[in-house]
C-alpha cells in the first residue's frame, strides 16, 4: 500500500559573509536574523543601493523554517556551518528517501550567493550533497548489515541545463540535446539519461567530480566561478527485501534530487555582455518560469485551504514553458518532499528583496508525497499493455483508414479511443514515436542488476578513452590536461620555459580558424595582442594531413619565413609557427612522429651507409626547411629558437649562425627590434643596409665561445660563408679566447677557494647538528655518549686535493673489495640458477667484472632500444653511475641471443620477484599480477652484445703525433683476444692559444707523416684546439660461427674524458652482416676537434680510449660462454706459497695461476669444511609480542584489552585514564642458539601522533623518546625445539611525554599511534640490534569498562592480550677483514633448495677477478708499448761525439741494469684465495664454542626490517607439533599458513599467538619410514633455513594438503 505524506515545502535561508568585492566599495550587511525570522533593512540614504523600490524606509520581515546566519566569524554562537545545515537538512532529506519518498532539495539565490557552495562546498568545508553521499552509505552498510534480506543499491545520473537544453554530464557519447518526455506513472523524465551503478562514497565524488569538470562556468563581475547553467544530481535508491515467510520480494524506490540552480542576475549587475549575456537570459528565463509556478502553486494551494477546492486561478501552472520547471514538477506540487535553500547576500537590496519573496511564496506550496513501493510489475504490466496497443495502431488494424505504402508516416491519421473514452486523432510517425519511448522505457525497467553495472563499466570506459584522447586528466587526484596521444595540436612557447607548453590546442578533422579574441566572427582559437586580425589564419586537418593557410594581409611565419595569404602550406612536428607579434606556438602530430619512428627503426642499418652526395641529392630535393622531429630536437625548439629564426630570415642571413649561443643571438634581435621601432616611430632615413647593423651589432657581442669539444660539423670545422667580413670576426674571436685562457688561468684558484667553502660549510653544519643534539640529551636529562665534546676538522684546499688524490687511487684498488662482493652473493647467483632451471627458463647467470667510466654499461647506438637510456628504462642506473670497475653478473640470455650485464643491486631485485613466482606458485590470485618472464630477462632485451673492445693509448695525441698500429680487440668476458683491428689517428690541424702566440698567426699545421720534422716542444698547450682524424679498418678475427651482424663505434668521452665534455656523444659504424659481406667492409672514419683544457688534456697525457665492438650473437658463442665459465672455474686451485728463490715474474704469475690443492691425498676430492668455517651474512625472523599492563585493585599488572578490526590491523590498547603502566616486550626467534642474544639494553618511546578516521596522521609537539627504566629480571630461554625467546619489562609513565594527546580521553574512531625502539644486546654482533615499530593507543576514563566479548561475534574485530610484529634481522660481517680470511666469506657451498638440477655447475669465485687483472694489465701494456714505438720514432737521437760513447759505455751500462732489477712500490702483495692457506689444524681456525664468535673476535653488524602484515591466509587447521623430542612431547595447535609464515596459534580463535616459522627454503619430507620412527600416524618433517620441526596432520587428507600448500614446487608423487 502506498503511505501518503502531505505537507508544505520546507523553506530555510542562509546569508553568507561579505566578499571581497563588497568590503572594497564598503557595503554593509542589510540582514538580521532572530530565530526563524529574517529582517531586511532598508539601504542608507545616498548609497548605491538606495533606489526607488527601498523608499518606504522600513524594515521588511519575513518567516521561514530555519534561517542561518553564516554572515559572522565562525566562533559566533549563532554561526550555521556546514555541518548545521547538513543536520537539520540532510539527513531529514535521507530519512525520507528510505522511507520511499521522492525528496528533493534546491538551492536558489543570486549570482555569488553562495549556492553552489551550500550544496557542494568547497575543499574541506563540504556541501550537502557531498555529506548526504556520505551519510547514505554509511546507513546503506548498516541496513543491510542489521538485515541480511535486505540489499539497497544506489544508481546515479547527472545532467546539466544550460541554455535550455539538456546535456549528460557522465556519458561522453551523449554529447547532443537530451529530450526531456513525460509519462503518465513515471511523469517528466529524460530520455537516454545514462544511470551509473555506485558502490561507495569515493566512486560517487568520481562520478560527481567528472561531471563538475565537464559543467559551464564563467566569469562575471559579481562571481569569478559562476554557475552558467542548472545540474541536478539524483540519486535512484531502490531497496529489495526478501520475505522468508511468504518468500515474496517488496521493493521499493526513492528518487533524491538535489538541484544546483544557476544564480538570478541583473545584466547592469553583472556586467554581462555577448555570450554571458544570452546566457544569463536564458538562466534568468528558467527562473522566471519557476517563479510562475510557485506563484501558482502557491495560489492554489491557499484556494484549497480557503475554499476547499482548487481556485480558478490555479487551473494550469506553466511547467512546460522552461525545461527546469518541467523536470521539477514532481519537487513542486507533487510527489516529493522537498526542502528548498535561499541564498542571500548580506548587502545586495535588490536581489535580495526578490530572493526572500520568491522563497516566501515558495513555502506556501504543498506537496503529496507518496511511498513508491513495488513500481516496477505495475508499471510492466501497463507498459506491456500500450505497446500492444501502439503495435496495432501502427499495424493498421481494421476499422482505420488503409493509406498507399508511399505515402509518409507524417501523413497519415490514425483515429482510437483512449481509456477514458476520449476519441482522438493522430499521426503514424507519433504514434511510433511513442511506441519507441515504451520500448526504451521497458527495456530500462526489465534490465537485470548485472546487466546496469555492465553498462555502467562499459560508459566508464568509453569516457576514460573520449577524454583521454582529448588530452584530458581523467584521475582525479590529477590537475589538468596532458598532449593528445592521435589528435594533432599545436603547444605555445614563451619566453619563460616554465610557461612554454602549458596552452594545447587541438587541431580537429576540418577546419579551425584562428582569430582575434573580440571578434563576432566564428573563431575555435582566440588570440589577442599586436597584429592578430578578426580572421587571421586557420588550420585543415584532412585525414591527420594538416595545413597552415594565412588570410588576407596577416602576419604568419613557419619556421622563420612569413607564409603568403591564401596558399596552404603542409605541417610537420616541429615546425614553428608565428601569429601576430607576440604568439609562438610548435606543431605536433603524434601519428606522423610514431610513423617516423617505426621508418627510422626499420631504415636504421641503411642510414649509416649514405654517402654525402646522397645527402647533397636529398637536399636539393627538399621542398621545405629543415624540421627537427626527433625528441633531443625538439626539446631544443623553444621560444628563443623560433624568435631567433624569424629574426634570421627577416636579415637574410647565413643558417648557420644557428649554432650561435643563445645570449648572443637574444642580443642581436633585441638590436634588430629596437632599429625597427626607431625606424617606424621616425622620419629618418633607413641605414645604407642591413649588414652595417649586424656589423655593429657582431662588433660587441664577438663570436660565441666554443664548447669544449664538437665533432667536425661544429663552427670552426666548416667555413662561414656569411657576407661578414672575416677580419672583424677573428679580432673578436682572439678578444673571447684570450678572455677564456685568463680565466682557465684563475679557475683553479677559484676551484680551491669553492671547495674550502664548501668543507667549511659542512662542518659547521656537523657543529650544528651536535649542538641541537646535545641541547635535547639535556633536556631528557640524558648525558651520556651523546655529550661528548666534537672538535670539527678543516682542512685546507691543498690537503683536501691530497686526501682526494689519494682516496682515488686507494678505490682503484678494487680487487678486494669486488673478490668480497663476489663471494657474498654467490649464493643468490645460484639461486637465480636453480629457479631459473626449475621454471624452464632459456637463461643463465654468473659473475664478471663491470669495467668503470665509458665501459660501465656499454650500449649500442645502433640498437633500436638505445633511445630509451635517456628515460631511465634500458640502462642499469647504478651500473651505468660506477667509475671504478665494480663485481656484476652476466646474463646469457639463450632466448633473445644476447648477453647483457646487471649490477649486483638489480640482480637482487630480480631474484625477489623470480621468488613470488615460486612462493606464490599456489595461488593464482597472486601470480596474475606477476610477469612470467620480467624478473629473467631485459626487456626489451637488446639487438647487438658488447663483445669486446680495442684500447689504445692517447699519450701520442698529447705530443701532437699521428699513430697506426694493430690493436687487439679483447673480449671482457674471457680476458682473451678475439680479433684485431687497425687503428691511424691522423692529426689535422692545431689551433694554439693566442697566450702562448707572441704575435705569430693563431694556426699552424702539423705534419701527419713520421718523417715530418717536429719542433723540440710538441706538447700541447691549454685552451689550444686540437683536430684530428680517426680511421678505424682491416678488423680481422671475428668468427663467423659466434657473430651475424657486428659494428664497432667511439665515444667522445673517450677522447676528451668524463669531466670534459658536457654531454655524452657515441658515433657508431655501419653494421655489417659478416654471414654475406666480409670484415673488412667494417671501417669507420670520421673528424674530431676538441679544445684542449686542462682536464682534457690530464686525459690526453695519462688516459686510454676504448674501441667498442657490438654484435648479434649466434646460439654457439652462448654454449661457447657457458662452457668456458664452467671449465674456469673448475680449474681454479688454492695458492701455493712461492719459493724463496723464485723470481719477481714467478710471484706475479704465482698470484694468477692455478696452484695444487691443500689436500695432502692426489686425485681425491678436498674434505668439505664445516658450516661454522664460513662468515655469511645471516638472516633471521623475530617475533615480538608487547603487552602494556596496568595497575589492577589487587595490586597486580593486568595486561590491558587490545582491539583489532582485522587481520591487517595490529589492534589499538585501550587505556585508562591515571593509572601506573608497565610495558612487557617479549621476542622469540625460530633460529634458537644461531641468534645468541642475553638481553635487552634500553628501551625508548615516544613521537607521538594522532590518527584520524579518514587515516590521516597528525603529528604533535611532543617527538622526542624518552629512554624507559627496565626492570632487572629479564628472562632467556632456549628451548628443546630450537627457539629462543627473551622476555623483560619496562615502566612507563604516559605523562612524561608532556602530549595533551596522552592526557585527554580520545574520541571515538580515532587512535594514538606511538614509536617504541628497543635494544637486544647479541653475543656474535658488535652493537646491540635496534628493532622499531609503532603500537596505537585508547585512551578511556578511569571508570570505563573494558570491550565487550560480543564485539567479536558481530564483525571481524577481535579482543587480544597483546600485539604481534614480525621483523627480519639481518646479520652481515664487518667491512674489515684480512685477506686469509677472505674464504670464509664464500656462500657458494651454501645449500639452496634444488641445487641438484644444476650438476657440477657452480658460481665463478675469485678467478672473475683474477681475469679482470690480468686483462687490464695485458691490453693497457699493449697499448703503451705501441704508444712508446710511435713516441721514440718522432724523437730523433741527439748527435753525439765518436769518443764520448767509449768512456760513458760502462756507466750507462751499469745505470741501465740497476733501474731493470730495482722493484717499485710496495714489496708484499694482497694475495687473493678463495681457499684457507692454512692446513685445518691451524689454531686460528679452531673454535671455542663452534660459534662464529670465536673466528678471530669477528662481530657482525645488524640491520632489522619490518615485514609488513598480509590478510590472505592459504591453509587452516590443527596438527600436533613435537615440542621435546627427548620426552616425545606433542601438543596440539591451530597453524595458519601466511606465505611465506606459518603462525602458529593456541587456539583456533587466533586470540594467542604462540610462534612464527619462516618458510624460506623450506623442504618437507613425508614417508612411512618417518612416521614409524616419530611414532606419530600422518606425521612429517618441515625444514627450513633456521630449524626444522615435526609436524603430525589429523589424517591423510590433512596430510597431502598440508604437504603441498607448504611446498607447492614438491612433485605430488613424493607425497
Amino acid at each position: 500500500m502506498a503511505e501518503a505524506g502531505e505537507g508544505n515545502i520546507k523553506v530555510v535561508v542562509r546569508c553568507r559573509p561579505l566578499n571581497s568585492r563588497e568590503l572594497a566599495r564598503g557595503a554593509k550587511p542589510l540582514i538580521r536574523m532572530q530565530g526563524n525570522q529574517t529582517f531586511l533593512d532598508p539601504p542608507e540614504a545616498g548609497s548605491s543601493q538606495d533606489t526607488k523600490r527601498a523608499t518606504e524606509r522600513k524594515t521588511m520581515p519575513f518567516s521561514f523554517d530555519k534561517s542561518y546566519w553564516s554572515a559572522g566569524p565562525r566562533d559566533e554562537p549563532g554561526y550555521c556551518s556546514q555541518q548545521t545545515l547538513f543536520d537539520d537538512l540532510g539527513k531529514e532529506l535521507l530519512d525520507h528517501g528510505f522511507n520511499g519518498f521522492n525528496a528533493c532539495i534546491l538551492a536558489y539565490g543570486q549570482t555569488g550567493s553562495g549556492k553552489s557552495y551550500s550544496m557542494m562546498g568547497y575543499g574541506p568545508d563540504k556541501g550537502i550533497i557531498p555529506l548526504t553521499c556520505l551519510e547514505l552509505f554509511d546507513r546503506v552498510e548498516k541496513k543491510e548489515a542489521a538485515d541480511p534480506n535486505l540489499k539497497i543499491t544506489v544508481e546515479v545520473s547527472y545532467i546539466e541545463i544550460y541554455n535550455e537544453k539538456v546535456r549528460d554530464l557522465l556519458n561522453p557519447k551523449n554529447t547532443g540535446n537530451l529530450r526531456v518526455r513525460e509519462h503518465p506513472s513515471l511523469g517528466p523524465y529524460v530520455e537516454d539519461l545514462s544511470k551509473l551503478v555506485v558502490s561507495g562514497y569515493e566512486e560517487m565524488m568520481n562520478l560527481m567530480d567528472e561531471g563538475n569538470k565537464a559543467r559551464t562556468v564563467a566569469a562575471t563581475n559579481m562571481n569569478e566561478t559562476s554557475s552558467r547553467s542548472h545540474a541536478v544530481f539524483t540519486l535512484l535508491v531502490t531497496m529489495k527485501r526478501h520475505d522468508v515467510d511468504t518468500n515474496m520480494d517488496t521493493e521499493k524506490v526513492s528518487r533524491i534530487s538535489l538541484v544546483d540552480l544557476a544564480g538570478s542576475e541583473r545584466a547592469n549587475s553583472t556586467g554581462a555582455t555577448g555570450q554571458r549575456l544570452k546566457e544569463g537570459a536564458n538562466i534568468n528565463k528558467s527562473l522566471t518560469t519557476l517563479g510562475k509556478v510557485i506563484s501558482s502553486l502557491a495560489m492554489a494551494s491557499t484556494s484549497e485551504t480557503k475554499k476547499g477546492k482548487k481556485g480558478k486561478d490555479a487551473d494550469f501552472v506553466p511547467y512546460r514553458d522552461s525545461v527546469l520547471t518541467w523536470l521539477l514538477k514532481d519537487s513542486l506540487g507533487g510527489n516529493s518532499k522537498t526542502a528548498m535553500i535561499a541564498a542571500i547576500s548580506p548587502a545586495d537590496y535588490e536581489e535580495t528583496l526578490s530572493t526572500l519573496r520568491y522563497a516566501d511564496q515558495a513555502k506556501k506550496i504543498k506537496n503529496k508525497a507518496v511511498v513508491n513501493e513495488d513500481p516496477n510489475a505495475k508499471l510492466v504490466r501497463e507498459l506491456k499493455e500500450e505497446l500492444e496497443m501502439l503495435r496495432a495502431r501502427v499495424s493498421g488494424a481494421s476499422g482505420e483508414d488503409v493509406f498507399d505504402p508511399k505515402v509518409p508516416p507524417q501523413l497519415q491519421k490514425v483515429t482510437y479511443q483512449t481509456k477514458d473514452g476520449r476519441i482522438k486523432t493522430v499521426t503514424k510517425a507519433e504514434l511510433q514515436d511513442q511506441m519507441e519511448a515504451s520500448e526504451k522505457l521497458m527495456q530500462s525497467l526489465n534490465e537485470t542488476w548485472e546487466q546496469k553495472l555492465e553498462r555502467t563499466q562499459e560508459v566508464q570506459k568509453e569516457r576514460e578513452k573520449a577524454l583521454e584522447e582529448l588530452g584530458i586528466t581523467v584521475e582525479k587526484n590529477l590537475v589538468g590536461v596532458h598532449t593528445p596521444k592521435k589528435m594533432p595540436h599545436i603547444v605555445n612557447l614563451n619566453e619563460d620555459p616554465l610557461m612554454s607548453e602549458c596552452l594545447i590546442y587541438q587541431l580537429k578533422l576540418g577546419k579551425t580558424v584562428v582569430g582575434r579574441l573580440d571578434t563576432d566572427l566564428p573563431a575555435a582559437i582566440r588570440l589577442s595582442g599586436e597584429n592578430i586580425h578578426e580572421e587571421h589564419c586557420y588550420f585543415e586537418n584532412n585525414d591527420g594531413k594538416v595545413t597552415l593557410t594565412s588570410i588576407s594581409d596577416s602576419i604568419t611565419f613557419l619556421n622563420g619565413k612569413q607564409v603568403p595569404p591564401d596558399q596552404p602550406h603542409r605541417l610537420r612536428s616541429g615546425y614553428r609557427i608565428i601569429l601576430g607579434d607576440h604568439h609562438v606556438f610548435r606543431f605536433n602530430n603524434p601519428e606522423e612522429v610514431r610513423k617516423q619512428r617505426d621508418r627510422a627503426t626499420m631504415r636504421s642499418n641503411l642510414q649509416n651507409s649514405i654517402s654525402a652526395a646522397d645527402l647533397e641529392a636529398m637536399g636539393a630535393d627538399s621542398p621545405r626547411p629543415d624540421s627537427p622531429t626527433s625528441d633531443d630536437e625538439l626539446d631544443n625548439v623553444d621560444w628563443n629558437y623560433a624568435k631567433r629564426e624569424a629574426a634570421l630570415a627577416r636579415l637574410g642571413l647565413d643558417p648557420q649562425l644557428d649554432n650561435l649561443p643563445d645570449e648572443d643571438l637574444n642580443k642581436l634581435y633585441e638590436k634588430i627590434t629596437r632599429v625597427k621601432t626607431m625606424r617606424d616611430n621616425t622620419s629618418k632615413s633607413r641605414p645604407e643596409s642591413s649588414l652595417s647593423v649586424a656589423d655593429d651589432t657582431w662588433s660587441e657581442t664577438g663570436r660565441p665561445i666554443p664548447s669544449e669539444a664538437t665533432d667536425d660539423t661544429s663552427l670552426y670545422a666548416a667555413p662561414w660563408g656569411s657576407p661578414f667580413t672575416e677580419e672583424p670576426l677573428r679580432e673578436t674571436q682572439t678578444t673571447l679566447e684570450t678572455r677564456l685562457n685568463e680565466l682557465d688561468e684563475t679557475a683553479t684558484e677559484a676551484e680551491d677557494l669553492k671547495v674550502e667553502k664548501e668543507h667549511m660549510e659542512h662542518q659547521l653544519r656537523l657543529v650544528k647538528a651536535q649542538m641541537r643534539r646535545m641541547v635535547e640529551a639535556r633536556a631528557r636529562g640524558e648525558l651520556d655518549a651523546e655529550a661528548m665534546e666534537f672538535e670539527p676538522i678543516i682542512y685546507s684546499a691543498r690537503q683536501l686535493r691530497l686526501i682526494r688524490k689519494v682516496l682515488d687511487r686507494w678505490r682503484a684498488h678494487r680487487a678486494f673489495s669486488m673478490a668480497e662482493q663476489i663471494l657474498i652473493n654467490a649464493v643468490a647467483v645460484k639461486e637465480a640458477n636453480v629457479i631459473c632451471k626449475e621454471l624452464g627458463k632459456q637463461v643463465s647467470y654468473n659473475f664478471t667484472i663491470a669495467s668503470g667510466g665509458s665501459l660501465a654499461a656499454p650500449s649500442s647506438a645502433v640498437d633500436t632500444i638505445a633511445g630509451l637510456d635517456q628515460f631511465g628504462d634500458v640502462a642499469d642506473p647504478i651500473l651505468a653511475s660506477n667509475t671504478q670497475p665494480s663485481a656484476a653478473v652476466k646474463v646469457i640470455d639463450k632466448r633473445n641471443n644476447a648477453i647483457y650485464v646487471w649490477s649486483l643491486d638489480r640482480m637482487q631485485q630480480q631474484l625477489q620477484r623470480m621468488r613470488n613466482l615460486t612462493t606464490y606458485i599456489d595461488r593464482p590470485s597472486y601470480t596474475q599480477h606477476f610477469s612470467s618472464d620480467e624478473p629473467f630477462f631485459e626487456s626489451p632485451p637488446p639487438e647487438y652484445s658488447f663483445i669486446g673492445n680495442a684500447l689504445i693509448s692517447l699519450a701520442p695525441l698529447s705530443r701532437r703525433l699521428g699513430s697506426a698500429s694493430t690493436v687487439p680487440i679483447f673480449c671482457r668476458y674471457t680476458a682473451e683476444a678475439i680479433g684485431s683491428c687497425r687503428v691511424d689517428i691522423k692529426v689535422v690541424n692545431v689551433v694554439v692559444s693566442p697566450k702562448y702566440l707572441n704575435g705569430s698567426t693563431p694556426s699552424t699545421r702539423a705534419g701527419t707523416r713520421a718523417s715530418s720534422p717536429v719542433p723540440p716542444k710538441t706538447n700541447l698547450l691549454p685552451g689550444s684546439k686540437l683536430s684530428f682524424c680517426l680511421t678505424i679498418d682491416s678488423v680481422k678475427g671475428l668468427s663467423s660461427y659466434d657473430f651475424s651482424v657486428v659494428h664497432l663505434q667511439v665515444r667522445l668521452s673517450s677522447f676528451a674524458g668524463l669531466n670534459g665534455i658536457s654531454a655524452e656523444e657515441v658515433f657508431p659504424s655501419t653494421a655489417i652482416d659478416i654471414d654475406t659481406s666480409s670484415l673488412s667492409e667494417l671501417k669507420f672514419r670520421r673528424n674530431f676537434t676538441i679544445v684542449t683544457t686542462s682536464k682534457v688534456l690530464n686525459h690526453l697525457r695519462q688516459g686510454y680510449a676504448p674501441i667498442e665492438f657490438f654484435a648479434a650473437l649466434k646460439p654457439t658463442y652462448l654454449e661457447r660462454m657457458e662452457r668456458w665459465d664452467e671449465m674456469r672455474e673448475q680449474t681454479r686451485q688454492p695458492l701455493t706459497v712461492s719459493r724463496p728463490d723464485s723470481s719477481t715474474n714467478d710471484i706475479a704469475n704465482s698470484a694468477l695461476s692455478p696452484s695444487p690443492s691443500m689436500s695432502a691425498t692426489p686425485g681425491l676430492p678436498s674434505m668439505r669444511r664445516s658450516e661454522t668455517d664460513f662468515v655469511v651474512e645471516q638472516t633471521h625472523d623475530v617475533v615480538a609480542w608487547l603487552q602494556v599492563c596496568e595497575l589492577g585493585p589487587d595490586g597486580s599488572y593486568v595486561p590491558v584489552s587490545v582491539i583489532s578490526q582485522n587481520t591487517l590491523d595490529p589492534g589499538v590498547f585501550t587505556l585508562h585514564q591515571g593509572l601506573q603502566r608497565r610495558i612487557a616486550l617479549t621476542i622469540s626467534s625460530s633460529s634458537g642458539q644461531q641468534l645468541p642474544w642475553t638481553e635487552f639494553t634500553r628501551v625508548k618511546v615516544g613521537n607521538v601522533r594522532l590518527l584520524d578516521p579518514q587515516g590521516r596522521i597528525h603529528d604533535s609537539t611532543s617527538k622526542a623518546t624518552i629512554t624507559l627504566p627496565l626492570l632487572k629480571e629479564q628472562t632467556v630461554e632456549f628451548k628443546a625445539d630450537g627457539t629462543g625467546v627473551l622476555s623483560a619489562e619496562v615502566l612507563w609513565d604516559s605523562s612524561v611525554h608532556d602530549s595533551v594527546l596522552l592526557n585527554r580521553v580520545t574520541s571515538s574512531n580515532q587512535r594514538i599511534l606511538l614509536q617504541i625502539f628497543f635494544w637486544v644486546a647479541v653475543e656474535s654482533c658488535s652493537d646491540p640490534v635496534q628493532f622499531s615499530m609503532d603500537f596505537a593507543v585508547a585512551i578511556q576514563s578511569r571508570d570505563a569498562s573494558p570491550p565487550s566479548k560480543l564485539l567479536s561475534f558481530f564483525g571481524s574485530s577481535k579482543i587480544l592480550a597483546k600485539t604481534s610484529t614480525l621483523f627480519l634481522v639481518k646479520l652481515s660481517p664487518p667491512l674489515t677483514r684480512s685477506a686469509k680470511d677472505l674464504w670464509r666469506l664464500d656462500t657458494s657451498e651454501k645449500y639452496v633448495r634444488g641445487e641438484e638440477t644444476l650438476g657440477v655447475w657452480k658460481p665463478r669465485g675469485i678467478t672473475v677477478v683474477e681475469d679482470y687483472e690480468r686483462l687490464i694489465l695485458t691490453e693497457r701494456r699493449a697499448a703503451d708499448v705501441q704508444a712508446i714505438r710511435v713516441i721514440l720514432a718522432n724523437s730523433p737521437p741527439k748527435p753525439l761525439p765518436q769518443d764520448a760513447l767509449a768512456w760513458k759505455a760502462e756507466p750507462l751500462l751499469r745505470r741501465s741494469l740497476e733501474l731493470w732489477q730495482k722493484q717499485f712500490g710496495h714489496k708484499g702483495k694482497i694475495v687473493l684465495s678463495q681457499d684457507p692457506t692454512e692446513s685445518i689444524d691451524s689454531p686460528s681456525l679452531k673454535k671455542s664454542n663452534g660459534d662464529l664468535t670465536a673466528i678471530d673476535g669477528l662481530k657482525f653488524v645488524s640491520e632489522t626490517k619490518l615485514v609488513p602484515r598480509t590478510d590472505s591466509a592459504t591453509k587452516k587447521g590443527h596438527m600436533h607439533v613435537l615440542i621435546d623430542a627427548g620426552q616425545n612431547i606433542w601438543e596440539r595447535r591451530w597453524f595458519v599458513l601466511k606465505r611465506p609464515y606459518l603462525h602458529m596459534y593456541a587456539h583456533s580463535n587466533e586470540l594467542e599467538e604462540i610462534g612464527v616459522i619462516s618458510l624460506s627454503g623450506v623442504n618437507v619430507e613425508s614417508d612411512p619410514q618417518k612416521e614409524m620412527l616419530l611414532g606419530k600416524p600422518f606425521s612429517f618433517t618441515l625444514f627450513t633455513a633456521s630449524n626444522s620441526y615435526a609436524l603430525a596432520a589429523p589424517n591423510q587428507k590433512e596430510l597431502q594438503q598440508w604437504t603441498l600448500k607448504l611446498d607447492p614446487t614438491r612433485l605430488p608423487a613424493s607425497i
